[in-house]
């Protein structure tokens, strides 16, 4: 019995460190960054964005004309100016202190909203970080206009551990949400972190963005000047 433990641990044991020691990389062959040799998808595939013609370099597309390509064209960014693009898609969900929230409610109460869809690691922290830290700026001088929602990308993180995760990384203060009517295929191809800007009793996208939180503060700015 004693050898029969023995070898099945040592069997366990190669297991494992072979299943450590696999290439790690995206192993999925539509994406933009596809590597045939990676054994084991490690989360980072990217894939083709849509973009949007900017011809006068405002950082808000015309939704009129787009390419998709994995690559930025020259003149073409990846949010399509929200006064013309597509709405927001509505939600009633409870935050994780139980509070109900309907989205198309808030956006016709005048308070912008900006959320960023994370799956809880280490290198989901930056862009919200940084989108957060752009809504606490307007905290003053735009005192309960605009809010911040930090949302677990496919609902399968429990909000005790969402929160854990917040306050260890400094986005305590955001409204968390684990909650599978928030989804991020509502804007387009997921990817975490995703962070987009919503204002406007019409319901705009003034910013949506994978992985960037470049041009965040410009959105909000824009969304507060068009719904003063």
């Amino acid at each position: 019995m004693k050898i029969v433990l023995y070898l099945v641990t040592v069997i366990a044991l190669l297991t494992a460190l072979s299943s450590c020691t696999k290439k790690r990389g995206c192993n999925i062959s539509g994406a933009c960054n596809f590597d045939a040799a990676a054994e084991k998808n490690d989360g980072s595939c990217e894939y083709e964005k849509t973009w949007f013609q900017d011809l006068d370099g405002d950082g808000m597309g015309n939704p009129e004309v787009s390419i998709t390509d994995c690559n930025q064209p020259l003149d073409y960014v990846d949010n399509a100016d929200g006064t013309s693009g597509a709405p927001a898609v509505n939600f009633t969900a409870l935050d994780c202190d139980g509070v109900s929230h309907d989205l198309f409610q808030e956006l016709d109460d005048n308070v912008i909203v900006v959320m960023a869809w994370v799956m809880p690691c280490t290198t989901c922290i930056s862009d919200p970080l940084e989108a957060i830290n752009f809504v606490d700026e307007f905290a003053t001088s735009h005192p309960g206009r605009v809010v911040f929602y930090l949302v677990d990308d496919y609902a399968n993180t429990t909000c005790p551990n969402l929160a854990g995760w917040a306050d260890f990384y400094g986005l305590g203060n955001a409204k968390k949400f684990s909650d599978t009517s928030i989804k991020m295929s509502d804007y387009g191809v997921d990817g975490m972190p995703k962070i987009v800007v919503l204002g406007g009793a019409n319901h705009q996208v003034y910013f949506n963005k994978n992985s960037s939180a470049e041009g965040v503060k410009e959105a909000i700015e824009k969304a507060l000047s068009d719904n003063p």
